[in-house]
């Protein structure tokens, strides 16, 4: 027999909805038309659930506009985990455009409700700063939190914090102890870390080229693109298994497709160059745009040096990627902008100018020199 869910109240209404059921003869409402009227009678924390089975396709067809309109009702009401549902939406785009800054906003909401699920992916806006605040210690708070709760994938993050002693202290061993857990445990890219330790012989481990090799090749078939990335640098170095070029291409390829933009860069390279694979430039600049497309601002340049030497065409198209390659941060792709805003068909001196204001901010001694001219 169903137990009604702790969430849902036992009190009168909805033991008045069981008792006009059954004295109108109908069947009993099964516990999840429950939840669905405790919903919509007001209970909207019930909502968060049926958002869940909207999302989900659980029960009913799949409809993401639906689920985020109940996830809306439920966070409205303090229903943490529906808070972090919808930012996770948001995050993500499912349903709607990618909404960082307020998935930020809901996400960390979330987690300080002690929806300790959504620590994780505060953590990692926080850290990046791609939700338009960057605050790595608040992050790394976050990440200890899931951490504690059993999240590998927090565990793994904060390890990384701990191997490169920016954020907080660096203790190699306490990184080690994450990343063996997490990989244990099956998080794909704790094993690449884990892997990059042994190579390098730190946090107590001896150095040792083939346990780091196979941690890479457990990373890389159990999906994770930083593990194919470091089988394809061990396979071009010869660090640990015999040097093959054309292996290595087929890892970057594959660290690439499972969404790697480093790993798309360096599979663009060896198509550039032909290392292990037939010269191809239509394959580099798919690749270098792949690797646009997943945040990699040196991809984004190397795709709009391609236009703007003639290798692909329009020209113009070059600047849709300088402007990318900007947008992720890359400070020489700041510089071409500017130029290309000044010198275009079209000059705009305004966006110029705060293009070269970026540069500056990121450092580009160019785009300094520039301002000042």
């Amino acid at each position: 027999m169903s137990k009604v869910r702790p969430t849902i109240s036992t009190t009168w209404l909805p033991m008045a909805a069981i008792g006009l059921s059954l004295a109108c003869g109908a069947p009993p409402l099964t516990e999840r038309q429950l939840i669905e009227r405790s919903c919509h009678s007001g209970s909207l924390r019930d909502c968060g659930e049926v958002g869940w089975w909207h999302e989900c396709g659980n029960g009913v067809p799949v409809n993401t506009g639906k689920a985020q309109g109940y996830y809306e009702q439920a966070c409205s009401a303090g229903d943490a985990r529906s808070c972090g549902r919808l930012g996770n939406m948001y995050r993500e785009g499912i349903g709607g455009r990618v909404d960082l800054p307020r998935a930020l906003v809901l996400l960390q909401g979330a987690c300080t409700a002690s929806d300790l699920r959504s620590c994780t992916l505060a953590a990692i806006l926080l850290e990046n700063g791609r939700g338009g605040t960057r605050d790595p210690a608040k992050a790394a708070k976050f990440y200890q939190a899931a951490c504690n709760d059993g999240d590998h994938r927090a565990c793994a993050n904060l390890g990384t914090m701990y191997a490169e002693g920016k954020v907080l202290a660096n203790d190699d061993r306490h990184a080690v102890r994450l990343f063996k857990a997490a990989c244990e445990a099956n998080w794909a890219p704790a094993c690449s870390s884990l892997g990059r330790m042994y190579e390098s012989g730190r946090g107590g481990l001896d150095p040792s080229p083939s346990q780091a090799v196979a941690l890479y090749n457990k990373a890389c078939e159990m999906g994770a693109g930083s593990g194919c990335l470091l089988m394809g640098f061990a396979c071009e170095k010869g660090m640990g298994i015999q040097s093959d070029t054309t292996r290595a291409a087929f890892y970057f390829v594959q660290s690439c497709e499972r969404g790697h933009d480093v790993g798309c860069h360096y599979a663009a390279q060896v198509y550039e160059q032909g290392r292990g694979v037939p010269t191809s430039r239509e394959r580099a600049l798919e690749l270098y745009g792949r690797g646009c497309d997943l945040g990699n601002g040196v991809a984004c340049a190397a795709a709009a040096g391609y236009y703007e030497q003639g290798h692909a065409s329009p020209a113009a198209r070059a600047g849709h990627y300088w402007e990318r390659g900007c947008s992720n941060d890359h400070a020489i792709s700041c510089v071409k902008l500017a130029e290309h805003l000044q010198r275009g068909s079209q000059p705009d001196p305004e966006r110029a100018l705060q293009a070269l204001k970026r540069a500056c901010e990121l450092g580009e001694p160019l785009g300094c020199a520039a301002l000042k001219r």
